[in-house]
């Protein structure tokens, strides 16, 4: 919001010239902007606070690939009904190889368990127990897992809205900033109404750091997946975009020198495979005529 304001506002008051074609588009991106402010409200708060509520009752392994399929499958359907982008067999395959990558990559490699201690139970051969790992309850799983693929789903529609309204011609840096717009409202208020104004400026300066290097890590990452709704359909930018979890088992492996498992370089091949058949283009028939 801070970066792209100065510069929309900069942008609107540049004389251009205007042709009538370009006029109409602009009028029907004007139309679709309450859908776009609806779908950024989404994202912004249910898309990424029901992630965060997914996280606290069945964790960061049953989060992600629930978030992922979710926002998957929801984004090809809505791309289908709202944008009519075709979902062929191929689409399908890759989906399905990804989806399955990804919940490869989430598996923990072992259960976690706590050490011993001077506390610990003992059995009645005398040797101490060891406590299991903390599994979610019922409850816990079924409305963590309904987070998840609330946040999935509110990502996909703000996707798909994002795209049907790049196609009305209404400038990427435009969106971005009204996106921006809805969700700091939407999530500074929603701070201000339940931590109050005491919780927040006891916030530490190395925190509000922290915050600010990945709101421009955020911002970043932004910019580019609105490029490539721009360029690509809504189905084939999710697709791409599920590979991050192969690429943050990659970057463990270079930057804090974690282990290969078998379970990491098997879900590393899935989503290359995944997003090879997604890339794969069929020939047309060679028809020999006399």
């Amino acid at each position: 919001m801070f970066v792209l304001g100065p510069l929309v506002g900069w942008l609107s008051i540049r004389p251009t010239a205007t042709h009538p074609s370009s006029a109409d588009r602009s009028r029907s991106g004007f139309r679709r902007l309450p859908q776009f402010i609806l779908a950024s409200f989404l994202a912004q708060f249910f898309g990424n606070a029901g992630f965060q509520k997914a996280l606290e009752r069945i964790g960061l392994a049953a989060s992600v690939p629930i978030t992922l399929g979710a926002l998957i499958v929801g984004g090809a359907i809505l791309g289908a009904v709202l944008l009519k982008e075709p979902v062929g067999r191929r689409k399908v395959i890759a989906m399905i190889t990804l989806i399955v990558a990804v919940v490869v990559l989430s598996l923990p490699d072992q259960p976690v368990t706590e050490p011993i201690t001077a506390n610990a139970e003992t059995n009645p051969t005398g040797t101490p127990t060891l406590p299991g790992p903390t599994l979610p309850g019922p409850i816990d799983l079924v409305v963590g897992s309904l987070w998840a693929a609330v946040s999935g789903l509110a990502y996909a529609f703000f996707g798909v809205s994002m795209r049907q309204t790049l196609q009305t011609g209404l400038p990427a840096r435009n969106l971005m900033l009204i996106s921006g717009v809805t969700g700091s409202v939407a999530l500074w208020g929603f701070c201000f109404a339940t931590l109050g104004t005491a919780t927040i400026t006891s916030t530490s300066p190395s925190q509000w750091m922290l915050m600010a290097t990945a709101g421009c890590l955020n911002f970043s990452a932004f910019v580019a997946i609105t490029t490539a709704l721009r360029l690509l359909p809504v189905v084939a930018v999710n697709l791409i975009n599920a590979s991050q979890v192969a690429m943050a088992g990659v970057a463990g492996v270079i930057l804090f020198d974690e282990p290969i498992t078998t379970r990491l370089a098997f879900g590393i091949a899935l989503t290359f495979v995944g997003l090879i058949i997604l890339a794969r283009r069929t020939r047309a028939p060679i028809v020999i005529t006399d």
